[in-house]
This record gives structure tokens, sequence and C-alpha cells, in this order.
């Protein structure tokens, strides 16, 4: 179901061989071509995939088109065939086909590859015959924190591809410092500068003598809602006991007419929200 096999080595650089003129004994600078090994998602490998079918052109992911791919991912089936692995991975983002071509001395290395291990695994992306990762090395994931790396190093490689490296933060501005009085030449004192005198120190003196304080404004009487809402609450205190209180003694404790407190007391009692106790002069809250 799959084409040719995946080579197994890969090199880092491309040496180009240097030529020696017959008039130039010097040889040529050696070129280097970088390779770039990505760490990725099955998600990011399958658009990629799709983006290629779609304009053509090379296998590129964000802009970049790299040497090696690298996956962490679940193995869920696994078809042993005499040189080669054939697998299902999935990472949670993704399920793809995969394939790993295998010599005679990694056969006994590969028998813990069964479904349910994660495994970590390189090599590129194939879109024929089928959508398939073309393994060229793998290994069994030892802790379970190594997928949550993975994870981070492909969101931060896939961030720093589409957006660039970050930018400096500009350093905060430092504030002036004052400017440092300097000594005059006839020693370590400064001399200290004049201050000229008011013609009339009285007048100086009354202007600087702070304004007396504003008296402080008289409460208002209480009167209709509010006279209400403070005579139950006077009468619904915790020392208020079982007798109640006086009309008087009511009246005393609030800041409001007799007569306010008189009518108020009697629409109370009509309402139901007090009542007489020792005489009719004499209330307590409900």
């Amino acid at each position: 179901m799959f084409g040719a096999p995946a080579t197994q080595g890969f090199s880092m650089s491309q040496g180009v061989p240097a030529t020696q003129g017959a008039s130039e004994g010097a040889k040529k600078p050696r070129q280097e071509e970088k390779q770039i090994c990505l760490p990725v998602t099955i998600r990011s490998i399958q658009c990629a995939l799709e983006r290629k079918a779609e304009a053509g052109g090379d296998l590129t992911f964000f802009g970049v088109e790299p040497g090696m791919l690298v996956v962490v991912a679940c193995v869920e089936s696994v078809i042993r065939q005499a040189a080669s692995l054939e697998m299902t991975l999935c990472d949670a983002t993704g399920r793809m086909k995969a394939r790993y071509f295998v010599s005679d001395a990694q056969n006994s290395q590969l028998d813990k590859v069964v479904p349910g291990c994660y495994v970590s695994a390189f090599g590129g992306a194939r879109a024929a015959p089928v959508e398939h990762i073309a393994i060229t090395g793998l290994r069994l994931v030892e802790s379970a924190d190594e997928v949550s790396y993975h994870m981070i190093e492909a969101a931060h490689a896939a961030l720093r591809l589409k957006h660039g490296k970050p930018q400096p933060s500009t350093p905060p501005k430092v504030a002036a410092e004052a400017p440092v009085a300097k000594a005059s030449p006839q020693g370590d004192f400064l001399t200290p500068q004049k201050q000229e005198l008011p013609s009339n120190p009285y007048a100086a003196a009354a202007a600087a003598a702070p304004a007396p304080a504003a008296k402080p404004a008289a409460p208002a009487m209480l009167t209709g809602a509010d006279l209400r809402a403070a005579v139950l609450e006077v009468l619904r205190e915790s020392s208020v006991g079982a007798e109640g209180l006086g009309q008087e003694a009511i009246a005393g404790k609030l800041k409001a007419a007799a007569s306010d407190v008189q009518s108020t007391l009697a629409g109370l009692v009509d309402d139901g929200e007090l009542f007489h106790t020792l005489n009719e002069q004499t209330f307590a809250a409900v």
C-alpha cells in the first residue's frame, strides 16, 4: 500500500566537491545546506498535505520546507511484516498511517511497539499511495512528560515560524536625576539664598494663617419614611426589653419633632408593626 522505503539515514549537510582550476591553486569554500528538523502534530501534517494537493509545489510548514518531521503519538494498531511495520498513529489532533522499514538487527528492539504504547518518530510525509508518514527512526516514549513537551515544542515552533523571533522589549526610561548643588569656591558650605521680607509682616502672617474650619452642618430632621424606619430600628435593638420603650424615650433617641414621632408611632400600630405593652404610651416591635 505504500511506496518505496524511506532512506534510513540523512545528512545534516550536503557537501559540494571542491574543484581546482588550472591557474588557481586555492580550493573553493565548502557550501552547506541546512536541514530543519521540525516538531509537528499530525493535524499540521494533514493540513500541509492538503495545501500541497490544492496549490502544488513543495511540502511546506508555515512557509518552511523542513528536512525532517518529529511526531510523538500513540500507536493504535500495528501490522508486522518481514521488513516493515505498518502502524496507525494518533496524537489527539489527528490520526494517520505510518510505515517503518527495519532491518534484521532491529527486529528484536521493536517487539515492544504494541497498540497502546507511545512512540517518538522522525521522518517525512508522503501523499501517495495514501497519506502517511515514512518513518526514518523511532523509539518508545519513556515518560508521559514527553508527550506534553512535544506539544509545547510544536506550538512554539509554529509561532516562531509565523511571527518570527520576539523583539526585545524597550528598557524602561530612567528618570532624570535632580541636579546636585555645587559647593562654593570659598568652602564646602553653600551660601543660603537671601529672602525678601514682606513690606507688611502682619498682613503676611494673616495670609499664612490657616483658615478656620467650617462648622459641620446640623443633621436634618427625620420625617416620613426615614422616621418610620428609624423608629423600627430603635425598637428592634437588642437592648430593648419585652416591655418596649416609652414615646418620650423613643423621641429622645431620634432627631425628629415630637408630633412627628407620635403620628409615626400611631401609624405603625395601625399597620401591625408595633403594639402597646404597659400602657398606650409604651411601644414594642412585633
